[in-house]
């Protein structure tokens, strides 16, 4: 069962702001999150999850997400 996003845009985290302050312009996981749209995870997965029955799962585009980092920075390539 996948958890309905419509209402996770608004952040609360008071920590929010150090994201800006610590990670650099040019750092590469900066220019990840900018560049790279993973949206398209979670409704080419869709068909996969029980709407009706289980516990709310892990986000697909989240868990593809650490993935795909965790690959690139262990096979990273010349950027």
């Amino acid at each position: 069962m996948l958890k309905d996003n419509s209402q996770m845009c608004l952040s609360l985290a008071p920590y929010q702001g150090l994201y800006d302050a610590i990670i650099p312009q040019k750092h590469l996981l900066r220019r990840i999150k900018e560049n790279i749209d993973f949206s398209f995870v979670n409704p080419m997965l869709r068909k996969q999850y029980c709407e009706h029955f289980g516990r709310p799962a892990k986000e697909p585009e989240m868990m593809f997400k650490l993935m795909f980092k965790k690959n690139f920075m262990i096979f990273p390539m010349n950027v």
